[in-house]
Order: structure tokens, then sequence, then C-alpha cells
């Protein structure tokens, strides 16, 4: 990307602020203090260690768990793979996210410490799973986040990304019937709104 070229995305934008703010801190969570290019490079190893357990383009995975500085690297690293992230709502009782699991056909479910219980009793109800992760341990059974991320490559797979493309499935509370997944795609005006403010 010349310097005159905009990122065309939030994932462009990770490579972006990795060449031009490099060691600079980018975030810090618990502790854990992640640069820039740290940041860029976790979630190539992301994008890749998706690929590598053959989520395709488009396919959804799903995340169950509270904030923090993992969200952010599977959010980016699943966009780097044009993999559409699809958040759970942690609040929600273990029918409602067996169903939004489902519903989106996830094959991978990302799962917090917090939740490990409550996805042990749901997860014959989660035929399209095929891969659990906890994201801090917690289950001996399942991968590890940090191990299953770094056996990845470190390179960018420089996955092509278009505007129509999805870029993540957020769920409606269900109130009044099933939660409804509602799709946001790179060329929506949320994220160009997003794009213009993190690129000033």
């Amino acid at each position: 990307m010349s310097a005159s070229q905009q990122p065309a995305n939030l994932a462009d934008m990770v490579r972006d602020r990795a060449k031009t703010r490099g060691n600079a801190l980018a975030y810090e969570f618990e502790g854990r203090q992640t640069s820039f290019a740290e940041f860029d490079i976790k979630t190539n190893r992301v994008a890749n260690a998706l690929i590598a357990l053959g989520v395709k383009p488009g396919e959804r995975i799903a995340y169950l768990g509270k904030n923090s500085d993992i969200y952010f690297e599977l959010l980016m690293g699943a966009m780097k793979a044009n993999v559409v992230m699809a958040p759970v709502n942690w609040r929600l009782a273990g029918p409602e996210i067996a169903f939004i699991v489902a519903d989106c056909r996830a094959p991978v479910l990302f799962v917090g410490p917090e939740f490990v219980t409550q996805v042990r009793n749901i997860k014959a109800q989660l035929p399209d799973v095929r891969t659990i992760i906890t994201t801090e341990g917690g289950a001996q059974e399942w991968r590890d986040f940090t191990a299953w991320r770094d056996a990845a490559s470190s390179e960018d797979p420089k996955a092509p990304i278009s505007p129509k493309d999805i870029a993540i499935q957020l769920y409606t509370s269900g109130t009044t019937g099933k939660p409804k997944g509602v799709i946001q795609t790179y060329g929506m005006a949320f994220f160009n709104a997003v794009h213009a403010m993190l690129a000033t």
C-alpha cells in the first residue's frame, strides 16, 4: 500500500497501522500490552489458523465470551481470512446461545473461561461445531487459543475482500421471538464511518 492509498477496509487498517505506528502501543488489557506490529502478526496467525481449520471465506465463527483483547484478535483475524465473526451475547441462556451458534452454522466456537460449563451442557445441540477453542483455558478436552494461534504462520494470507462481503453478523436480543442475525458488510455506512474515524 503506497503512502497515497487509504486502507480499503478494517483488515487493511490493521496492516497500515503496523507499518506506520509499528512499536507504538495499540492496547493494553489486564496487563497484556500489544503493539500495532504485534497485533498485525497475531491477527495474521488467527487468519491462517482459521484457514487451516478449513473455515471458508464467508463462513461464520462464533464467540461466546466477555470483552477482551482476544476478541479483537479474533475479529480482525477473521476479517483477514474473509471469515465472519458472530459474537454471542454472554448474558443469554443456554438454549438461546445454542440457537444462535446453530443458526449461523459456525464450524468453530470460541469460549471464554466463564462459559466452559455452559457450553459443555449445550454441546449436543451444536451439530455444525467441529472445533471448540477456549480463549483462556479451562477445558482440557478443547484446544487453547494461544497455542492454536501461535502454531500458525505469521504471514499475511491476503484474502481478497470486497465491499459486498460480510464483515460481522450480530444477533438481536430475541425478546419477541428467536434472535435474528443482522449482517454488516464492509461497504455499509457503519464500517465506512469507523474507517473514516480511524483514518484521521
